[in-house]
């Protein structure tokens, strides 16, 4: 094999790994307040496997009340209200939840957005959303 051929193929088999860890890395997204809530923070999906764990963190929230949370389709500001992907109940400011059949290609096909609702008997008051965007 010639060395240009050589280094073609050096080059190619060094790309790949880059490429590919670049497409699944995890992505931080910020959670803004909404409806004067005071309720911010994060939340952090990362790949597992063949699917995604989703981590949220918030702060500002009622202590022992369950919050329900989920992937939804569309952005904060046009929000579609079905929900695409339940996730665990956010509680004291926390929730982790493993969707093993969900990828990231999946949440980032289309735009979507982590929304978190007051309570289960307030469903439709949200008070934090993010944007899932892709990373740079």
């Amino acid at each position: 094999m010639n060395k240009i051929v050589m280094s073609l193929a050096l080059a190619g088999l060094l790309a790949t790994p880059v490429a590919a860890f670049a497409m699944h890395h995890e992505i931080k997204v910020e959670l803004a307040a909404q409806n004067n809530s005071g309720e911010t923070g994060y939340a952090i999906i990362k790949p597992m496997g063949k699917g995604i764990e989703v981590t949220v963190h918030l702060k500002g929230g009622p202590k022992g009340v369950a919050q329900p949370d989920h992937i939804h389709p569309g952005t904060c500001a046009s929000l579609n209200p079905v929900p695409k992907y339940p996730l665990e109940n956010v509680v004291d400011g926390m929730s982790v939840t493993k969707l093993p059949e969900v990828s990231m290609d999946d949440v980032l096909k289309e735009p979507m957005a982590i929304n978190v609702h007051e309570s289960a008997s307030d469903i439709k008051k949200y008070v934090a959303c993010g944007d899932i965007k892709k990373p740079m």
